[in-house]
């Protein structure tokens, strides 16, 4: 990457607004992302912490109410309601608002605008696509939706490329370790995506929307509370030829669910149920030079959650709640042989099945015993279940150059304490958390991770510090100990530890600047090492405990009001991260590499937008906005494989979205609202990951309907 090309980015960057990706912002500083009141958040009751509801029936302001520009309250820093401002760790709140604007309908779009944060995707829309946090890889990032871990037990990652934003009410996103409260895969950070909770009346809206490539995208909600019981409900399908000129169609039917009972004043009952369903060819399932597209290779995935949960007021002080869920997905890969699709010239074939469950509870109680002062303690437990079943030309249950079968069971049983302590000293002017976690596991035993953090809002000068430490660790996943001619079922877990501060600073309420600084040091870092020669040896290499990983880095979003209507913000991160003690890798010819792979060292997201309403029509709307993403150069595997890791170049992406609400009621429909969203707008020629291009310019528009 060109000096000259990063220089651009950054100040691009500064000078632009992501008010999607605001961090950690005082209740005075602007946020076109975060201006409707939030009552409650999606995964809890009314009230998370010890306070009784005053009414069992959810209520909603009217629609006409000037919307507050608010704190927003969270839940996954702490496992307890609090302002964003009180919270002395880096978390990020991607409002539902922010993501109706720009039109998203990917969660790992959003995340692509958050700071810190990195998204690859492996080619079309439904394809592979992992998060990665700080640098840290996608089995070292928790994804959680409403509270229920959907990690892999295969894998330790979770393919977020399906996730679909249909009935959400935000993403909150915690940068760092996230250990001491949510236990292993927390490493680089948590991603909580969290429902809508029905409030108010009965809506319902219709989205209909088409475009080149035979994109269609289809969306119907539903919302609102009757009596005792709020329900909220999505069902969307997605569908698209893709651009490749072979094999590259996909399609998403997700639907999602939540139910809100409240029995009395005091006990809230809830439901929570998600599916996806997708289907997505796979035109470079074999990746090497020289090899065509595959015409008929694709795979099947299907995910379901479940969630039920039960909350109590016990008087003013204490709080009960209790959850058990069920989490299934299921792979399903077809790539039976075609003409030049051969290795080693051999013609190549592959099934593979793969159902990963896993199921488990939660309870916890939050007291509190004065004004700022809480303890939370919770019990954590789950047990992970994994079928793996593979045929294929190179599959090794004899020799590593015959045609069979590969298969292997696992299971096991992770249970965990944590306790919290949350305290206010010096009249407010100190927040301190602080608090640990035990957890215990059916293969390698027993981790302990500890935690603290404090913010020092400075109303003053309209400043909060912040500074936090924490530990963590991630168990190997089920394909690092058990795959046949791979797995090491000696292997240990990673363990980590990090630390970071910074500040958050308000210039008036037209602009904030928000800047930290984080260091993190993971041990054992599971890597690909050579394995003795013997009948478990076959392909050379097995999983192993050999390396290190140290990661420092910086991240800056500002925010700026030019005038109203008019937001620009943005984000930059810096990444400083290198391999300690490196083996040599599978290829056994190169050791590896200083940066792990697919990391970039210099990212950045800016947005422009636009919002005026009253242009033509007394109720209209019009909102437009543009979004950049900068990815900085990035080692990456080859497609040769000759070296076999090389330097990734830099890419530059521009999307662009503009939408008219007309505004004019007709009978049962309270608003009418025309878009156009241009993905890729520039058309720029790139890949995320090498072997895998990135879609060309996509152009969708439609219309959305809101019914009452």
């Amino acid at each position: 990457m060109q000096f000259s090309s990063w220089i651009l980015s950054t100040i691009v960057a500064i000078s632009l607004l992501a008010p999607i990706a605001r961090a950690q912002e005082p209740a005075s500083a602007p946020s076109p992302a975060q201006t409707q009141t939030k009552s409650t958040p999606a995964n809890q009751t009314k009230s998370s912490t010890p306070a009784k509801k005053q009414a069992s029936q959810p209520t909603t302001p009217p629609k006409d109410q000037e919307a507050q520009k608010l704190n927003p309250v969270v839940v996954t820093a702490t496992r307890i309601e609090q302002p964003i401002a009180d919270i002395g760790t880096t978390i990020t709140v991607v409002e539902d608002s922010q993501i109706q604007a720009q039109k998203i309908d990917r969660v790992g779009d959003a995340l692509s605008e958050v700071p810190g944060v990195q998204v690859t995707q492996s080619g079309s829309p439904g394809s592979i696509t992992s998060v990665s946090i700080r640098g840290a890889t996608s089995a070292q990032t928790l994804i959680l939706v409403d509270g229920v871990e959907v990690n892999s037990g295969a894998t330790g990652g979770f393919d977020i490329g399906n996730l679909t934003t249909d009935n959400l009410d935000r993403i909150e996103v915690l940068r760092g370790a996230g250990g001491s409260l949510y236990g292993s895969q927390a490493i680089g950070g948590v991603v909580n995506v969290l429902s809508q909770e029905g409030q108010g009346p009965p809506t319902a809206s219709l989205v209909s929307a088409g475009g080149n490539r035979a994109t269609s995208e289809q969306v119907a909600t539903v919302s609102g509370a009757e009596g005792n019981l709020g329900y909220s409900g999505a069902m969307s399908y997605f569908s698209t030829e893709g651009f490749r000129p072979v094999n590259d169609n996909s399609d998403n039917l997700s639907g999602s669910t939540r139910l809100d009972y409240h029995l009395d004043d005091d006990t809230v009952i809830r439901g929570f149920a998600r599916y996806i369903g997708a289907n997505v060819s796979l035109p470079n399932f074999l990746v090497f030079d020289g090899v065509p597209l595959d015409p008929t290779a694709h795979d099947r995935v299907e995910f379901m959650l479940f969630k039920g949960e039960i909350e109590h007021h016990f008087g003013e002080k204490l709080l009960v709640r209790a959850s058990a869920f069920f989490v299934r997905q299921d792979l399903r890969l077809n790539a039976p042989p075609f003409p030049g699709g051969t290795v080693f010239g051999t013609p190549y074939f592959e099934t593979d099945s793969i159902p990963d469950e896993t199921r488990g509870g939660n309870a916890e109680a939050i007291y509190t015993w004065a004004p700022g002062w809480q303890t939370l303690a919770g019990f954590d437990f789950k047990d992970r279940w994994v079928r793996s079943s593979s045929s294929c030309t190179f599959c090794q249950p004899v020799s590593p150059f015959g045609p069979g079968t590969t298969t292997f069971n696992a299971r096991r049983q992770e249970y965990a304490g944590y306790v919290e302590q949350e305290g206010s000293l010096i009249n407010g002017h100190v927040l301190v958390t602080g608090g640990f976690r035990v957890d215990g596991n059916s293969q390698f035993g027993k981790e302990v991770s500890p935690a603290w953090s404090v913010a020092i809002p400075i109303t003053k000068i309209s400043t909060t510090l912040r500074g936090s430490y924490s530990e963590g660790f991630r168990a190997p996943a089920f394909n690092e100990l058990y795959y046949p001619n791979y797995g090491n079922p000696n292997l240990q877990p990673e363990i980590s530890s990090e630390y970071d501060g910074g500040f958050t600073t308000n210039f008036g309420e037209r602009a904030s600047l928000t800047a930290t600084y984080f260091s993190r040091r993971v041990h054992n870092l599971i890597v690909t090492v050579p394995c003795k020669s013997g009948p478990s040896c076959l392909s050379g290499s097995e999983a192993g405990n050999a390396a290190r990983v140290d990661v420092q880095g910086v991240e800056f979003v500002p925010s700026l009001t030019i005038v109203k209507g008019l937001t620009l913000s943005g984000n930059v991160t810096v990444l400083d991260e290198t391999h300690k003690d490196a083996p040599l890798n599978f290829a056994k010819a190169f050791l590896t590499p200083p940066r792990p792979l697919r990391v970039a060292k210099h990212t950045a997201s800016a947005l422009l937008q636009y919002v005026r309403s009253a242009n033509f029509l007394p109720h209209d709307r019009i909102t437009a906005s543009v979004n950049y993403i900068f990815v900085g150069d990035r080692d990456d595997l080859t497609v040769s494989g000759v070296p076999p890791i090389a330097n990734h170049a830099a890419y530059n992406l521009v999307n662009a979205v503009v939408s008219y609400a007309i505004g004019i009621p007709l009978k049962h429909v309270s608003n009418e609202e025309v878009f156009a969203r241009v993905s890729n707008l520039m058309d720029r020629r790139y890949s995320e990951a090498f072997g895998f291009p990135a879609p060309t310019i996509n152009v969708l528009a439609g219309v959305k309907l809101d019914f009452e």
